[in-house]
This record gives structure tokens, C-alpha cells and sequence, in this order.
């Protein structure tokens, strides 16, 4: 029998060969990449967790702004310690070293006090924590101070008024401010009217009156009459630290120092001129005063040393503010104090809630030295 030897498809041959090779690549590739699965989505996990650290370990950078300024910063950020504490100013107060506070003229000698010049008052200011009250000065109960004080002369202030309001032409006026005073007893006037075309009309007159202090003025009697308005009192009864309101019929506990809405601006000229070297810009002055009808606490804020231009020529003063408080209508009072005039007010500006605004600017100063 005839042998033959076994016939093969060349295509199978070829087809097979293929097929080996193709295994051979997975494998080799398995091999390479088998332990890496998933990699890319691991990597962008990976970067999603570090974009989380950056932001949760980045600080605020508003935060860190208000913290340069803020009296009281909070837990998470802290002001460098060059920073000022305090400022209600645009930019903070560069760090002075402390200096003692220039002593107060005594009281026997007012005239020898000596002004506060423009261009020292940078240098001469001390930058402290106004957030928290002087070792000398005293906080009640309701956050009003009590401070040294060292009155100034008394004299006459006479001044010109301007009342814009809104949609209306401009009113005119004059006031006056009667300021008399002994060793236990002060007498203080402030008297307002507008210009008509042949006569003036009385727009309002506080008067008030009482003792003198450690703590300054100690009014005991304040009476208010203001235009188509009948005339208010209050009462202040020292012995029981009681005011009494003839326009609310309400009794209030006051605490020690307070005033009333004229005794208001004698009192902050004798805190100046008390401690001069303390009025710097973001100072923070708080008094209880009563109203018409309760008692509220005032706090002026020390805005910084500005030019004014007045009929008697330019005089340098110190602008106070006493902004609304929040939430309420009460009008904002402006006051400017004037060193080199006994820390006389020279010029006072109240805006009313509507809009209205009243500015009082020192004509003539006319003074009693002594005092």
C-alpha cells in the first residue's frame, strides 16, 4: 500500500500563526498595565482631594483684611502686631510708641494750655486699644464711660446756620451758645433761629443747668422748646440716679456722668481738654444722654483733625461723629472741637432721617478767661 504524506492548508497555517500572535500581544500588554486599573479616574481623584486641602487650608483673604482692623479679631486670624487695634479710619494708624499724656492746664490757668498744632498731632497721638476704656476712665453698666474732665472758659459761641433739605432751597440762620459757670454750679443755653424776609423766626431753645463734678457736668434740670412744639423738662434726680421725662411721664435709671442734649458738647470739650494727647482717630467716646422722652447712650467716634473755614478764618478741629445707631431713625450728630480755642465747639452739623441737614459754623468766639 502506497504511503502519502499528510496535505495542509497553508491559509489554515497562516490563519493560526495570526492568531498566536495576537495573543502574545494581550498577554505582553496585560502584563504591563494588569496592575494599574482604573488609573486615570484615581489620578483625578487624587486631584480633586488636593484642590479640597488647598481650599480648606487657604485663610479668607476678607477675613484677613477685617482682622488687620478689628478691635476684638476672631480665633482664626490674628492683626500683626504692628497693626492698630481699633480705627473707624479708611486706613489703620501706624504704631507710636506710647508716650505719657500731656498734663491738663489746671483749672486756675486755662490760658496757658498749649494747642495741638496740625502737624505734630500725628506725632504727639498715642495709638492704644480704644476698644476697651483708659485705666482712668470708669464703664457703667449700660457701656457709657466716665472721664476726667477740665471745663473750658465761659463765653458766648455764635455761629450761622444752614438747613438744606431735599427739593428745597437753602434756609438761613443764627445760634448761640451761652456757656457760664462757678466752682459748683454751670448754667448752658443754646439758642436757634431762621431767617425770614424781614424778621427771623425761633426754631428751637435748650436750656440747662445743674452742678459740677468729678465727673464733669451734673445736670438737674433740662428744658426743650422748639417751634409749634410746647416745651419738654427733664428731671434728674443724682440722689436716686433717677431722670424723670415730662413728655413721657417714665422714670430711667442714669448712671454717673450723664448728660443732656446741651450739656452734651461742654462735657465732650472737657474731656479733650482734659487729655488732649488722647484724641486720636478711631477713639471711641461713650455717654449716656437724655432725650425727650428716654435715656440713650452716645457714642462718638473720633474721626481725625480737619481744616475749617469759617467768617473768623481757618480754624483746626477735631470731627466727632455719632452715627444712627442700627436699626433705628435717630440723626446723626457731627461735632468739631477746636484746640487753640479752648476745644470750643466751632462748628456742629446734624442730619436728620429724612434727609434734612442742619450745619452750625462759628461766626465769633467771645471768652472768659479764668474760669
Amino acid at each position: 500500500m502506497k504511503t502519502t504524506a499528510p496535505i495542509f492548508d497553508n491559509n489554515l497555517l497562516k490563519r493560526q500563526n495570526l492568531l498566536f500572535l495576537v495573543a502574545a500581544v494581550v498577554l505582553h500588554l496585560f502584563a504591563l498595565h494588569g496592575f494599574k486599573p482604573d488609573s486615570a479616574p484615581a489620578k483625578a481623584r487624587m486631584q480633586e482631594n488636593s484642590i479640597a486641602v488647598q481650599f480648606r487650608d487657604a485663610p479668607d483673604e476678607a477675613e484677613t483684611r477685617v482682622a488687620g482692623v478689628s478691635a476684638k479679631p476672631g480665633p482664626l486670624a490674628a492683626p500683626p502686631a504692628s497693626t492698630v487695634k481699633k480705627t473707624v479710619s479708611a486706613a489703620p494708624l501706624k504704631q507710636i510708641e506710647p508716650e505719657a499724656a500731656p498734663k491738663a492746664a489746671p483749672p486756675s490757668e486755662p490760658m496757658e494750655q498749649t494747642p495741638l498744632q496740625p502737624e505734630k498731632a500725628e506725632t504727639e497721638m498715642k495709638a492704644e486699644d480704644t476698644s476697651s476704656p483708659a485705666s482712668n476712665d470708669s464703664v457703667s453698666s449700660d457701656g457709657a464711660q466716665t472721664y476726667p474732665v477740665h471745663l473750658p472758659p465761659a463765653g458766648t459761641i455764635k455761629m450761622r446756620i444752614v438747613r438744606t433739605e431735599p427739593n428745597r432751597h437753602p434756609v438761613y440762620g443764627d445760634s448761640a451758645i451761652n456757656w457760664s459757670y462757678n466752682n459748683r454750679n454751670y448754667k448752658l443755653s443754646i439758642e436757634a433761629s431762621l431767617d425770614l424776609l424781614l424778621t427771623s423766626v425761633n426754631l428751637y431753645q435748650i436750656n440747662s443747668e445743674g452742678g459740677i463734678t468729678g465727673s464733669g457736668l451734673a445736670p438737674s434740670i433740662s428744658t426743650e422748646k422748639r417751634r409749634s412744639r410746647s416745651e419738654t423738662a427733664t428731671h434728674f434726680d443724682h440722689e436716686n440716679k433717677l431722670v424723670n421725662f415730662s413728655s413721657s411721664n417714665k422714670t430711667a435709671e442714669m448712671q454717673e456722668g450723664t448728660q443732656d442734649k446741651a450739656s452734651i458738647i461742654m462735657q465732650l470739650a472737657g474731656i479733650a481738654r482734659a487729655e488732649p494727647g488722647k484724641f486720636q482717630a478711631g477713639r471711641e467716646i461713650r455717654l449716656q444722654v437724655a432725650e425727650e422722652r428716654d435715656l440713650a447712650l452716645f457714642s462718638f467716634v473720633v474721626v481725625g483733625l480737619e481744616e475749617i473755614d469759617t467768617k473768623i478764618g481757618k480754624i483746626m478741629a477735631w470731627h466727632l461723629v455719632r452715627p444712627p445707631r442700627p436699626g433705628s431713625y435717630n440723626s446723626k450728630l457731627e461735632v468739631w472741637l477746636a484746640p487753640d480755642q479752648y476745644w470750643y465747639p466751632v462748628q456742629i452739623q446734624n442730619t436728620e432721617s429724612n434727609g434734612a441737614v442742619t450745619t452750625q459754623t462759628v461766626t465769633s468766639i467771645f471768652s472768659v478767661p479764668g474760669n
